[in-house]
């Protein structure tokens, strides 16, 4: 039996992950969606690093898939909540700075109120690390955080950094009734059994 041709231009890129901290960012397009529980829509914002050493990040990493259905990727998706008028605080929070901080890095710009009006632009950005799990595997990404003014990366004046949303190390540890039960690291101790 013959083996397979292959094609070199599908070689799978080697993937080093956005280091965490501040990054001037450029909006690649945007648009209105609704929640996914049925409550309220948000903005679906789409974005790549535009400055500095990391220019072009992820527009280097959706080029360098070579799936045929991709998609931007979705540590480049930022979502931002529209609010209601009973929405919570620290969603019109949210909204209030991200317009606020997108008007102050852009000379002259005032939002239309057209999500599309948005691609082009550019604002402050400070990422974390978020974890996810799958599979019984656990995963780093680099992801949008908070909004800042674009100058205030640019002279290192981003202010404080949002804290790392990490997953507990869990430890299997058995119980009286012969199951299993997962636990945060560390605390077998304390348990009774």
């Amino acid at each position: 039996m013959a083996l397979p041709t292959y094609n070199k231009s599908k070689r799978r890129k080697s993937y080093n992950p956005l280091p965490k901290g501040a990054y001037v960012i450029e909006i690649k397009g945007a648009r209105e969606d609704g929640n996914r529980n049925g409550s309220g829509s948000h903005l679906t914002i789409a974005f790549d690093i535009a400055e500095g050493e990391y220019a072009g990040f992820y527009q280097n990493q959706f080029d360098g898939n070579t799936n045929e259905d991709k998609k931007w990727p979705n540590d480049a998706t930022y979502y931002l909540t529209i609010p209601s008028d009973n929405s919570q605080t620290f969603i019109w929070d949210n909204w209030n700075t991200f317009f606020a901080d997108l008007e102050d890095s852009n000379n002259g710009y005032v939002f239309s109120g057209n999500p599309k009006d948005l691609k082009g632009k550019k604002i402050g950005g400070k990422f974390h690390i978020e974890q996810t799990e799958y599979n019984g595997n656990i995963y780093n990404h680099t992801r949008l955080r908070w909004t800042c003014v674009a100058d205030d990366v640019r002279s290192d004046n981003a202010g404080q950094m949002p804290k790392d949303k990490l997953i507990e190390a869990r430890v299997t540890v058995p119980t009286t009734d012969g199951g299993f039960v997962d636990v945060p690291e560390g605390v077998e101790e304390e348990l009774p059994f």
